[in-house]
């Protein structure tokens, strides 16, 4: 006989779930059988990774998705209950980087930033979180950013970051008695075209890496190679097996021990 997979009958929604670390997700949760809605401003892209969830033999749909506009935020929602009926996972990994400090920053800068990482993840939450409640289950995981614990200029980038922290263990706190969890990834240094952006070419930032210099910098892992994608996306998933239902407004660190917590 075949062997269940793990997330047969469960939906998720994936915010930035066109590339990076949230397409690694995607494709993780699909190949144990997660029907899943891809929500992304870029729309084009959504709908190439669909496709390849469809493939694989599982229900996906995309949904051209700005985590700032909650009219956007709720049709992404509907959408998906319009098609598969239930939300039982969210994760909000939809985010842009921004690097000027405090004194350098603009306010629309700092708006921009704060609307699509922090505004973004608590309107995404909150328009899932009473379906969950209602249905006596849901995980949500959100993404922070090691820069909240360690900023490094990028003032309005930290902030979001780790406001998102603070926005979580709010939420967990308040549906813990109702099975639903609510858990934060902070990724380290990962191989994803937010992080290639930062350089000015892909030499360079292959250059950056392979140098010696990497290992005194503060953000070299341990374990001698910056992560990919999948890397992060296979701790993304135990917190959605039977064995992690006791884990819940905890902040983990995927790093290779870049940054110990």
């Amino acid at each position: 006989m075949p062997q269940k997979k793990e997330l047969a009958g469960k939906v998720a929604i994936v915010t930035g779930g066109a590339s990076g670390i949230g397409r690694a997700i995607v494709r993780a949760m699909a190949s144990e059988g997660a029907k899943i809605t891809i929500a992304d401003i870029n729309i084009k892209s959504a709908r190439k990774v669909a496709d390849e969830i469809k493939k694989l033999g599982e229900g996906s749909i995309a949904v051209r998705t700005d985590v700032s506009n909650s009219q956007d935020v709720y049709h992404m929602v509907e959408e998906t209950l319009r098609q598969f009926g239930r939300v039982s996972i969210l994760v909000n990994v939809a985010g842009v980087r921004s690097a000027p400090s405090v004194r350098e920053v603009s306010e629309e800068e700092w708006d921009r930033v704060i609307d699509i990482n922090l505004k973004g993840t608590f309107l995404c939450c909150k328009a899932v979180v009473e379906h969950m409640i209602a249905k006596k289950y849901g995980r949500i995981v959100n993404f922070s950013s090691g820069q909240w614990f360690r900023p490094v200029g990028a003032a309005a980038y930290a902030a979001s970051k780790g406001g998102i922290i603070s926005l979580s263990k709010s939420l967990a706190t308040e549906v813990a008695g109702y099975g639903v969890n609510v858990n934060v990834v902070v990724p380290g240094f990962t191989d994803t075209p937010m992080t290639r952006s930062v350089f000015p070419s892909d030499e360079v930032f292959q250059t950056i890496v392979d140098s010696p210099a990497l290992l005194g910098s503060g953000i070299a892992p341990l374990t001698g190679r910056i992560a990919k994608p999948e890397d992060i996306a296979n701790f993304v998933m135990l917190l959605f097996m039977p064995a992690f239902d006791h884990v819940t407004g905890q902040t983990l660190h995927v790093n290779g021990g870049s940054l110990m917590w």
